[in-house]
């Protein structure tokens, strides 16, 4: 696969940082004590809802592989190339890895360029707190707050950066509201929340039928949600925590499929972004051992079985795990994958999404061309239809055929 000749990328986990003064300047006054802001203190940088603190991080938490701080390192960056880019380039060679498009919308599309992506699902960054707003009308007002800038902000770029509108998911009547709203817009994706433990419930059933209609898929990002994010704490909590994200995705699926909900709106369909892949023939599968080997329990009967409802209707997106992600195509189906870079977060896949493409590639050489094309950007042009990306998925596939 050549540097010309390669499938259009769309990474289905991307993020866009806000003016930091969003929710400040455009929250209304009664609702003030809602406002999500963060700022630095010495080390740490603090996120707050009001006067609550949410979540604090080290201000250095990305520089183990962004190499921000490290003058000697990117000077080097510019001159040099890497031949193990993914092991071996802190020791081996300097690699430019700064991300300087995550506020700027042309240094995004020239870091987008350099990492070989063609088009990105973008997700907020303060915006992620937007599920921990435990009040109903400040949920809803912040969640309009950043669907308005979001649709402003990439309109002069919407043919490579596509908002996922966030959802308030406190009351159903303001869930489906600003599905309409979003929807009305021109949004291609909405943004649902983690951890609400009510998937079963058959109040959703007007919001998946709206997204079915329409033709709009219902995205999950790890975190979104009013969820402990550091459950374990002590020895071992990081690795234990990271990896268990995975988890909030599972209990979502099997809340959808157990609850009827997907089963009933066979037209809606469901992503997560950031939760990896490689797990969701498991769940596929143990989900039907339940489902026939506790019938006389199971309430209510489904019209399929839940492996075939996963196999219809949920997708997962990859990035670092290729491997074992591309091997569940063949009890899932080709369909259920999607490629994703992170971008700007440093567990992502830049400035080596290129590479991470081509072991995916190498580590499978049972895949074709046209699964391929469909795992790196065809299935998301498709779920992502309303931003009319199929065309130039097809044009390049017709490049690469024609080369082949």
């Amino acid at each position: 696969m050549t540097e010309k000749l390669r499938p259009f990328v769309f990474s289905c986990d991307a993020h866009v940082a806000e003016p930091p003064d969003l929710f400040i300047s455009k929250m209304p006054e009664h609702l003030k004590q809602f406002v999500i802001h963060s700022e630095a203190d010495g080390n740490m940088r603090i996120t707050r809802i009001g006067e609550q603190v949410i979540l604090k991080i080290w201000t250095n938490f990305h520089q183990h592989k962004t190499g921000e701080g490290d003058a000697a390192f990117n000077a080097q960056a510019a001159d040099r190339s890497c031949t193990d880019a993914r092991e071996n380039f802190v020791s081996d060679c300097a690699v430019d890895t700064q991300r300087r498009g995550a506020r700027d919308l042309q240094l995004r599309l020239a870091d987008m360029d350099r990492d070989g992506v063609d088009a990105e699902l973008v997700f907020p960054s303060l915006g992620l707190m937007l599920p921990r707003i435990a009040d109903r009308e400040g949920q809803r007002t912040a969640c309009q707050i950043w669907n308005d800038w979001a649709w402003d902000y990439t309109a002069p770029v919407r043919d490579r950066l596509i908002p996922a509108a966030m959802i308030p998911c406190i009351d159903f009547d303001d869930a489906l509201a600003e599905c309409q709203r979003a929807a009305d817009k021109g949004f291609a994706a909405f943004c649902l929340w983690e951890g609400l433990n009510n998937y079963n419930d058959a109040r959703w059933d007007p919001i998946f039928a709206l997204a079915a209609e329409l033709g709009i898929p219902l995205v999950f990002h790890t975190g979104v949600g009013d969820i402990n994010i550091r459950a374990l704490k002590g020895p071992g909590g990081a690795l234990y925590n990271y990896t268990r994200q995975m988890n909030d995705a599972v209990d979502v699926i099997t809340q959808l499929v157990a609850g009827g909900v997907l089963d009933r709106n066979p037209g809606a369909h469901i992503l997560f972004a950031e939760h990896s892949a490689g797990w969701l023939w498991g769940l596929a599968e143990r989900m039907d051992e339940v489902y026939n080997g506790h019938a006389p329990s199971i309430e209510p009967k489904l019209s399929r079985l839940p492996s075939q409802i996963v196999r219809d209707q949920v997708h997962c997106a990859l990035q670092n795990d290729g491997n074992s992600s591309m091997a569940i195509r063949k009890g899932v189906g080709i369909g259920a994958l999607l490629f994703a870079t992170d971008y700007p977060h440093a567990e992502g896949t830049f400035p080596f999404s290129k590479q991470v493409i081509d072991g995916l590639v190498a580590a499978n050489p049972d895949v074709t061309t046209d699964e391929l094309v469909a795992v790196l950007g065809g299935n998301a042009a498709r779920l992502f239809s309303r931003a009319n990306l199929q065309p130039k998925v097809e044009a390049r596939r017709a490049e690469l055929s024609a080369a082949a």
